[in-house]
């Protein structure tokens, strides 16, 4: 048994107790209770620190005479411990312990039997020299959410996911709202990746979406009306084979609303059948590598890779066509094969969502909403598991935000922010919420079905390169003045002083 670390003080609870330490134990720390023939593990959630003596003086020379004769007896530490269960099978006691019960440091041994013995390493303890594993059935059927301010990991952690769920052979989709891993390398692992040039069959989508991908106004409601009309003609004259390319189906439209502005029921409307042709030669013109026919994006998804699709080329409106046309092929798709082959037709995928506020935000709709939030509720039975990644957690919709069971937090300091996650995480409590604002770059709250109990995580440093490294402004500037501006000699000595020299 290790050390006595203090004494549990006050009413006793089965889910938490305030102690009464001897040394400061560090916060995200694991202690043993040992009481009625079982052992107990529980986390340190806060501390505070006081001084008896010290405790009513309003003074500063008061004060700092009574320093002069200060010592250790008259301090005192008091805590909050979450009782996380009994070591064999980590449940609730029924019964609290007495106070003045001896608290001890939890052994290592027992830590690495509940931490180190799953699926994948995602980090260390905080507090300990102990690997964290998670568990990936539980990770991905559970669904995942990665929280945390600008700056703060976000970009490594995700991957580091990705390195490790590759290892095992995952089937991953990665929507890259900025591009950050179409060319992402690890030096320990020869990554096994993909990238999928966005693309949409715009014979399978509706007569709606082709006329936002044309970029024309919702509220113009007589255009679309006139697309709608056009489509509905070729398509009951016409199927998607009849088509050698997605610009002579946009040009059989437009040759339909042509027809119609030669029609005399419909001259009134000239002008405004007219700007819808304007429209869609735009698209024709403007979005053409991102149009298609005979295209099926499963098709594009090899199993087993990290499959990227790299989203920073397009406007905010193509990106939600082309992830809720993604996101309903890919859900389909797995459906059908569960429907027509049974468990043995699984084909499990994972899919990330970066910038994720964007795609599913809080109060308002968008197409990728519709269909991220049913895989949320009913992937897991499919086969599709979700990543939604944020720094902005307050704009990310509740309900599909509520069904990502496992949640990876690392630091977040807006009130608003913290509010919402722990709405939407019942396992959160109002002591590790107030931790979020403490944690420092690459560490991580880790809760959920994929790790046994919670823990405060130092996510490993990917070991490798992708898009998401913060840009070394003063490296290029120093290298760029250097190549462009003549430097005298007084300046060079200067800045060879100031900053260790010109790189």
């Amino acid at each position: 048994m290790e050390k006595i670390i203090g004494y549990t003080i006050g009413e006793t609870r089965t889910d938490e107790l305030t102690f009464l330490a001897k040394h400061p134990p560090e916060v995200g720390d694991y202690v043993m209770i040992s009481y009625d023939g079982i052992d107990v593990l529980g986390m340190v959630e806060s501390t505070i620190q006081g001084n008896m003596v010290l405790s009513e003086i309003l003074s500063i020379e008061d004060l700092e005479k009574i320093r002069e004769f200060d010592d250790e007896s008259s301090y005192y530490i008091i805590g909050k411990i979450k009782v996380l269960g009994d070591i064999k099978e980590l449940k609730i006691p029924k019964i609290p312990p007495k106070p003045g019960t001896p608290i001890y440091k939890a052994d290592n041994e027992t830590l690495k039997n509940i931490f180190s013995n799953s699926h994948i390493t995602i980090g260390k303890l905080a507090t300990r020299d102990i690997e964290v594993s998670l568990d990936v059935n539980k990770l991905c059927s559970r669904h995942l959410a990665i929280l945390a301010m600008t700056g703060m990991g976000k970009s490594n952690t995700v991957a580091v996911l990705m390195e490790e769920l590759n290892k095992i052979g995952a089937t991953i989709l990665v929507f890259d709202m900025h591009g950050e891993y179409r060319n992402i390398e690890s030096y320990n692992f020869p990554l096994r990746k993909h990238v999928i040039e966005p693309k949409i069959n715009i014979f399978h989508i509706s007569d709606s979406d082709l006329a936002d991908l044309a970029g024309v106004d919702a509220q113009a409601t007589k255009q679309r009306p006139y697309i709608r009309k056009a489509i509905k003609n070729i398509k009951e004259q016409y199927q998607e084979k009849d088509f050698n390319s997605a610009e002579d189906y946009i040009n059989a439209i437009i040759g339909e609303l042509e027809k119609f502005m030669e029609d005399d029921n419909y001259k009134k409307d000239k002008d405004s059948i007219q700007t819808a042709i304007f429209r869609l030669e735009d698209l024709l013109q403007f979005k053409k590598d991102l149009i298609k026919i005979h295209y099926n994006p499963i098709n594009e998804i090899k199993e087993h890779h990290i499959n990227i699709l790299p989203l920073e080329s397009l406007d905010e409106n193509s990106v939600d066509i082309i992830v809720s046309y993604f996101t309903k092929e890919i859900l389909n798709d797995r459906k059908r094969a569960i429907l027509e082959n049974g468990r043995d037709g699984a084909k499990p995928i994972f899919l990330i969502f970066e910038e994720a506020h964007l795609i599913v935000p809080q109060n308002r709709k968008t197409r990728a909403k519709h269909y991220i939030s049913r895989i949320a509720r009913e992937g897991r039975k499919f086969g599709v598991g979700l990543c939604l990644v944020s720094q902005r957690p307050k704009t990310l919709d509740a309900e599909a935000l509520s069904q990502c069971s496992n949640l990876i937090i690392s630091k977040l300091i807006e009130p608003n922010d913290q509010k919402h996650v722990q709405h939407a995480s019942e396992n959160l409590s109002e002591d590790l919420i107030k931790q979020l604002t403490s944690l420092n770059i690459g560490e991580a709250i880790i809760i959920g079905p994929c790790i046994k109990i919670p823990a405060i995580v130092k996510i490993n440093k990917f070991n490798g390169h992708y898009g998401g490294e913060d840009i070394d402004f003063i490296k290029f500037w120093k290298e760029k003045m250097e190549k462009s501006i003549k430097i005298t000699k007084e300046e060079k000595e200067f800045y060879y002083d100031t900053s260790g020299g010109l790189e």
